[in-house]
């Protein structure tokens, strides 16, 4: 077995051994996505669609943004604080190749993540609508994950301990799930909220996801949030590769 398929293996296992992990990533989106289709699914959604059908492509965008920031963050304080880092500079591997290794293992979760969401709108009391091109959902989630999961390796390069990059995430994706009409729509936001969710990431993300998963968006929105999330997604893993310290 390679290197780099034996640390992926063993990341796995690490965060399969991790309850919060295991919580927030695969129990957390799918129930939040029950609790607010039985909460709102009597209003109107927007653009003649079900409301459901707007919903899921949130709660999966949401998801992948939360999950990829907190695994990315959390992990390189931990091989900080637990002297891993020391261990796996010696390893025969690039630095590129370590961080890979863990992005891969985030990118399983996130997919796996995203199936359970979608296995969960089927449930009668939930009732989304697949479009027709939803197995390419998986190209968002994969790049989603790519700049949150890089966005929060910086973090953890850049706060002490497993508490303070944990508060960070809190800080910085609840009020861009907000700001970016993950949690309400923008059409309903006060307009400088509109105008700042231009420049946030996971108001891309939301428009990647939309339109293959549930078809509420326009394919050019689809387009353009899949350039924006793949090149900065691309930009911040050079970054983090780059500035990795292992002490």
């Amino acid at each position: 077995m390679t290197p780099f398929k034996t640390l992926t293996f063993s990341l796995a296992r690490t965060n399969l051994r991790d309850p919060s992990t295991m919580f927030f990533t695969y129990a957390f989106p799918p129930a939040l996505l029950v609790v607010l289709a039985l909460t709102m699914g009597d209003q109107p959604g927007l653009n003649g669609h079900d409301i459901v059908n707007d919903i899921s492509p949130n709660v999966m965008g949401f998801g992948v943004a939360f999950v990829g920031m907190f695994i990315g963050a959390t992990t390189i304080v931990e091989w900080r604080e637990k002297g891993v880092g020391r261990v796996l500079r010696s390893a025969p591997m690039s630095v590129s190749s370590i961080l890979a290794s863990a992005l891969t293992v985030a990118i399983v979760s996130a997919l796996v993540q995203a199936v359970l969401i979608v296995l969960t709108g089927f449930v009668p009391a939930v009732g989304v609508t697949l479009s027709p091109w939803a197995l390419l959902t998986v190209v968002p989630v994969f790049l989603g994950n790519l700049v949150f999961y890089s966005l929060g390796m910086l973090v953890g390069l850049i706060l002490p301990t497993v508490t303070a990059v944990s508060l960070a995430v809190m800080i910085v994706v609840l009020p861009m799930g907000f700001a970016s009409g993950a949690m309400m729509p923008l059409e309903m936001m006060p307009g400088w909220i509109q105008t700042l969710a231009n420049f946030l990431l996971l108001t891309y993300l939301l428009d990647a996801l939309r339109w293959p998963l549930t078809g509420v968006s326009e394919l050019s929105d689809a387009l353009i949030g899949l350039g924006v999330t793949g090149v900065v997604g691309a930009a911040l893993f050079w970054a983090a590769t780059k500035l990795m310290r292992w002490t």
